[in-house]
């Protein structure tokens, strides 16, 4: 009787364990599953992060984020119907259609008066920073004739500038983040749109109108 009952107590313990080991495995699998799941759930959220880029991005290592640097690259100016863009050390690719004649390039003296809530640029350099997920300034005013974006990626992940309206569509392309790229285009009296249209990120607030006028404020 008492073996019986030493055996039986053998065979429960026995399955005891291997139920509590069944249930380990069961919650390391789920806690990979869920770590899994959330990380790509952060990719897909972010699918601005530079793919060409060797190292981790920063939201993934924990590594703090350096400050965009503005780097003072001189930058050649584009004849009327062309756009140019350069950074650093290296030239980014930009893309522009231009359909019209444009009107002749002004030489002014830059002020950065606000008129509301529009930010008013009339020396024909229109600065802009980038970060997730917006432009500023957002609302700009500049002059006619040759405009230089002075583009800074102060955020995160990888972004990219677009300008559209009449008579033309010009684009810089990505950059990545600390960097400072420009580009130059040629406009004409109208209003335009720019936005980066980098996966979603116009759709999520990257986006802005500039007014390009004669009648600027104190003008």
């Amino acid at each position: 009787m008492a073996g019986a009952l030493a055996d039986h107590g053998e065979r429960e313990t026995t399955r005891l364990k291997r139920a509590a080991v069944t249930a380990f495995a069961a919650a390391v699998l789920l806690l990979t599953l869920m770590l899994m799941g959330w990380m790509l759930a952060r990719v897909a959220e972010h699918p601005g992060v530079p793919r060409e880029v060797s190292e981790l991005p920063s939201w993934f290592t924990g590594a703090p984020v350096k400050p965009g640097v503005r780097e003072q690259t001189p930058v050649a100016v584009a004849a009327p119907g062309e756009a140019v863009a350069a950074h650093g050390h290296e030239a980014a690719p930009a893309v522009a259609s231009i359909r019209p004649s444009a009107p002749p390039v002004r030489t002014l003296e830059k002020t950065d008066a606000a008129d509301g809530d529009y930010a008013e640029f009339k020396s024909g350099q229109v600065e802009i920073a980038l970060k997730e997920y917006e432009m500023v300034p957002n609302k700009i005013r500049t002059m006619p004739g040759t405009v230089t974006f002075v583009l800074r990626n102060e955020g995160r992940f990888a972004h990219d500038f677009h300008v559209e309206g009449p008579g033309i569509e010009a684009h810089a392309a990505k950059f990545s983040p600390g960097r400072t790229v420009r580009l130059v285009v040629t406009l004409q009296e109208a209003e335009y749109k720019i936005s980066c249209p980098l996966s979603n990120h116009d759709q999520r607030g990257m986006h802005g109108t500039l007014v390009v006028t004669s009648k600027l404020a104190g003008k």
